[in-house]
């Protein structure tokens, strides 16, 4: 019954966060709202079949299916790989295509919490050491007091790690990204007065390159039809300059 009853409260924190009633539910996933109900308060045991069909009602990630399996006694059926795994060899074939093909502007593979899992050249060259880095270190070094920036862009800094985050444990979660959470708020409540985040800078944001200012646009690449909980939670960032001053000092790396 303790089982049941994680599972339920899941399926309801879930569907409530979603703003779907047990009816809306029941529709999207093929059932009837007296079965969720029962689902909900643990009435009845669902199988595999009902619970993959409610999470893809609320279109939940391969990771929060694994949890609602675990939590009805149910096998996972969503595997998670490191990148370098032999499982992901195809994933890393197109990662390395589209770093190539990007180059000589900066690319990075991203895993979740902020882990930079890989990069093309030129994304080492304008910022070297981040793949592998700990989250935690990156913070540190990107929140703490510099004397390279002004308290406005720190403050720029911590506020946009601090909303990117927020959102990707809303849509990607994962239990990592919470601790990271409260250790921006920290820095963040060293601020007195929060940023405008409508400013400009915040859809071109600028990169320090040897000295040089870069503005920069960025677009976000997500791995669709997935087969295991890595590739869902990898994303591609790929950097564009905003201009053609900004594209000549990226070419000239």
């Amino acid at each position: 019954m303790t089982a049941l009853s994680a599972f339920g409260v899941q399926i309801r924190q879930h569907r409530k966060q979603r703003g779907m009633s047990q009816l809306d539910l029941a529709y999207a996933a093929g059932s009837t709202s007296r079965y969720i109900s029962f689902i909900e308060t643990g009435r009845s045991r669902p199988g595999k079949d009902i619970i993959l069909r409610i999470s893809d009602a609320l279109n939940l990630t391969p990771r929060d299916s694994n949890e609602l399996l675990i939590s009805a006694g149910l096998p996972i059926i969503f595997s998670e790989a490191l990148l370098e795994d032999e499982e992901m060899t195809s994933v890393r074939k197109i990662i390395d295509r589209v770093f190539k093909k990007h180059e000589p502007f900066p690319a990075w593979a991203i895993g979740p919490g902020l882990r930079f899992l890989d990069s093309n050249q030129a994304a080492e060259k304008v910022f070297p050491g981040l793949v592998g880095m700990p989250p935690q270190t990156l913070i540190d070094l990107w929140c703490a007091p510099s004397t390279e920036v002004t308290d406005e862009e720190r403050a720029y800094r911590i506020y946009q790690t601090l909303s990117g985050l927020r959102k990707e444990v809303y849509y990607y979660p994962h239990p990592d990204i919470p601790a990271l959470i409260n250790q921006i708020e920290a820095y963040a409540a060293e601020i007195d007065r929060p940023p405008d985040m409508s400013d400009d800078r915040i859809m071109c944001p600028t990169l320090s390159v040897n000295g040089q200012q870069v503005r920069t646009l960025s677009t976000v690449m997500r791995f669709d039809k997935v087969v295991n909980v890595t590739m869902s939670e990898i994303r591609i960032e790929l950097i564009f300059p905003a201009d053609d001053e900004s594209e000549t000092i990226l070419r000239a790396l």
